[in-house]
């Protein structure tokens, strides 16, 4: 009696475990794969949610620059576009949409107020849709944005789709979050702060576990920190990190998983603590960028960090924050380089 009791008890132990182990794998799904993919490329990332890869390079000059990714969610009746980039890269972006849905473009979202951020947006209205942005980027737009605009189509060396396109304002404006849900999809609209520039806002995409980061995180030397808040941006990427992510769409550079987020909080962080080390030992900035040295940088990026090779803008930048020389409400008014291109080997990337 007792050993039928034994194994009774033994089959109901195992079969509990059989279901406890189901739930366990119901309950993690497996991430979605990343694609490998090509400069321009369009996939499909998860579904009714596309990603395209636009080109850029740190070391090659050759490769032209193709501003911002993109991203665009497909809702039941209407479809959200992550960025605007330039007026010529919109219209190639918007053409591409055509070819994976029939449905209207209803909003796009200005990540921040940078050229290949914002600079399309009169092309997305003549498509019908409304601009979404935090109220910062609003504010910058508005503020500081038409000469920002001019000096951007200005001279040779200006850009002719920025001269023949008009600066469009933003419709909708938003303080740290918005939501469009339609049931079939759902796309939060976050500002956690001053990381890139001040107005800096995000893509998350809490169904698929997509988080569309615009400039506030790039895979790669693409940081250009002329307008950002080093200490801000590192807690802003903390609070990121706490989404449930599988793939992040950075602003420039390859999809990626959730682990961006902490590689570019440690070359921040690591930034901050180099320079502050230099500056309590009585050393110039020249000193301090020339003795500058972090090897894994380059595994992440694929350029040299140490000594002269290091982007001497973001030292500089991170060197004045430090020495209280930086007033960090000012910096959106102050205009980009003008050369997309400046920087050792091509890395600050300028006006991004």
């Amino acid at each position: 009696m007792f050993k039928r009791l034994a194994l009774f008890s033994a089959a109901i132990a195992a079969f509990a475990l059989a279901l406890y182990a189901s739930a366990e794998r119901t309950a993690a799904p497996e991430p979605l794969p990343i694609p490998e993919m090509k400069f321009n490329d369009v996939k499909e990332i998860a579904p009714g949610v596309f990603f395209r890869y636009s080109s850029i390079s740190a070391s090659d000059k050759n490769i032209p620059f193709g501003g911002s990714n993109h991203t665009w969610i497909v809702f039941k009746d209407y479809v959200v576009v992550i960025d605007a980039n330039f007026p010529k890269e919109a219209a190639d972006v918007i053409a591409d949409i055509k070819k994976t849905t029939k449905k209207p473009i209803k909003y796009v979202l200005d990540t921040h107020h940078h050229g290949d951020h914002a600079y399309g947006n009169a092309v997305w209205a003549k498509e019908g849709a409304q601009i979404v942005a935090s109220k910062n980027t609003t504010r910058l737009l508005k503020v500081n944005g038409p000469k920002q605009w001019e000096e951007a189509g200005k001279g040779q060396d200006g850009r002719e789709d920025v001269r023949k396109s008009e600066l469009k304002q933003v419709d909708i404006a938003f303080d740290d979050k918005h939501v469009l849900d339609d049931g079939t999809q759902r796309v939060e609209f976050l500002h956690f702060g001053h990381s890139h520039t001040i107005g800096d806002a995000v893509a998350y995409l809490p169904k698929h576990k997509i988080l569309c980061t615009g400039d506030a995180c790039v895979n790669g030397a693409f940081n250009f920190m002329g307008h950002s808040n080093s200490a801000s941006w590192i807690k802003c990427l903390d609070a990121m990190h706490k989404l449930d992510i599988d793939i992040i769409c950075p602003g420039h550079g390859k999809l990626a998983r959730k682990d961006l987020l902490l590689t570019e909080k440690r070359y921040f962080s690591e930034l901050r603590e180099a320079v502050k080390k230099g500056i309590d030992a009585k050393k110039t900035l020249e000193e301090i960028t020339k003795e500058l040295n972090f090897p894994w940088y380059k595994e992440w990026t694929g350029v040299e960090v140490a000594g002269p090779d290091m982007n001497k803008q973001s030292v500089k930048h991170v060197y004045d924050e430090l020495t209280g020389k930086i007033d960090h409400d000012r910096l959106g008014a102050l205009p980009s380089p003008l050369d997309w291109r400046a920087g050792p080997r091509g890395v600050s990337l300028a006006g991004r």
